[in-house]
């Protein structure tokens, strides 16, 4: 995926926690780094995301994510 993505960035858009179990609403972006099908290079996807998180001692311990894409659309010239 490294090689695909000349970058991305994730923002939090909400939290809640209870007890061992955290859940968060994320945005994803990232922006194409080739060109990849249809899609150019530079070319931005998105992604709305849920994650939960299982923790004991402080640590991760399970992640369940649930993402939503936004639907992609070819570049055009």
């Amino acid at each position: 995926g490294r090689s695909l993505l000349a970058g991305q960035h994730f923002d939090v858009i909400n939290a809640v926690a209870s007890g061992t179990q955290v859940a968060l609403e994320v945005t994803w972006s990232g922006a194409l780094a080739v060109p990849v099908g249809d899609l150019a290079a530079g070319q931005v996807l998105r992604a709305h995301i849920a994650t939960f998180l299982e923790f004991r001692d402080g640590k991760i311990t399970a992640q369940r994510n649930y993402d939503c894409y936004e639907r992609l659309r070819p570049a055009t010239d």
